[in-house]
């Protein structure tokens, strides 16, 4: 129960300092949900994950797989705009290690002229690089860090930072099937646009906090899953996540997740299927926002 009072700590802290901030935050494609799984359960992951895809949710979820996994995501988001993501884990170092590739871009975007005359295109793409290393701790406790660099680049403009991560997980041994976990993300300084020969303001990251639980309980011969998160990131409103999951026996699974204080996302759905090691997720996630709805698809595979 120690981890639970730590992760409610650095929640609330951190949830405080989100509110002070007046200023949005930027980058903001590292706030798109990695994986379909994780998008269905409406973002309520940071106890469930495990091995590659933990590289994004928890770095201590690093900590609990074998072998290698491979995990890639495609998002048909919004108009003219493509989410990507690859990870890679293994096996290192007495523990887990993982590196990621994040991506978002879009399709060419029409220039004009004061006068409303096409003159040209243009287009727009933003970059992570990740290394993240978990390892189980011998009271059972499982921790993880992750160092990233990242870019964002409009048209001929562009600029760049770095920041670091951490996370710890564990099993509540109050409660049977239960994990804890709590993390924090993008933690560094704020990048600039340089126009013209003349630094821009600043572009601070969107540093966030996240504290959940996680529940498996036996439904009628399938595995019920209820997972919850809380989650503030600076210059957002907090957001707390509920996610529910079937899964049955013989491979598929049924998700619904809901999200609280979400402007643009208020619930989702999915569907997952697995054969030995190779698992294949999707997940719709409707806007609220008048914008296209997007379609997450994820493959991911074990050795």
């Amino acid at each position: 129960m120690k981890l639970a009072r730590v992760s409610v700590s650095v929640f609330v802290a951190l949830a405080l300092a989100a509110t002070a901030h007046a200023g949005q935050s930027g980058f903001a494609f590292l706030e798109v949900p990695a994986g379909a799984r994780a998008a269905a359960l409406g973002g309520a992951y940071g106890s469930v994950a495990r091995g590659a895809e933990a590289a994004f949710w928890n770095p201590a979820g690093l900590a609990d797989f074998t072998g290698t996994q491979l995990t890639a995501t495609h998002t048909e988001t919004y108009e003219n705009l493509r989410h990507e993501q690859v990870a890679v884990a293994g096996r290192m170092f007495g523990g887990g290690l993982a590196a990621s590739m994040r991506a978002m871009y879009s399709e060419p975007i029409a220039e004009r002229d004061d006068l409303g005359n096409i003159v040209g295109s243009f287009g727009s793409h933003d970059l992570e690089f990740l290394l993240g290393y978990g390892r189980t701790l011998a009271g059972g406790m499982s921790i993880g860090f992750t160092a990233q660099t990242v870019r964002e680049r409009i048209a001929d403009l562009a600029a760049g930072s770095w920041a670091v991560g951490a996370g710890a997980a564990m099993n509540v041994k109050a409660l049977a099937n239960a994990r804890a976990s709590v993390s924090v993300h993008q933690v560094g300084p704020a990048a600039h646009y340089t126009i013209d020969g003349v630094q821009g303001q600043s572009v601070p990251l969107p540093m966030a906090a996240s504290t959940g639980l996680a529940f498996a309980r036996p439904v009628r011969g399938l595995t019920g899953l209820l997972a919850l998160e809380a989650r503030a990131t600076r210059g957002r409103a907090g957001v707390f996540a509920v996610g529910t999951e079937l899964d049955s026996p013989v491979g598929a699974a049924l998700r619904f997740g809901y999200r609280h204080g979400d402007d643009n996302v208020s619930w989702s759905a999915g569907a997952g299927w697995r054969t030995g090691n190779l698992h294949v997720d999707y997940a719709f996630v409707p806007s609220r926002l008048e914008l296209d709805d997007t379609h997450r698809f994820t493959l991911s595979a074990g050795f």
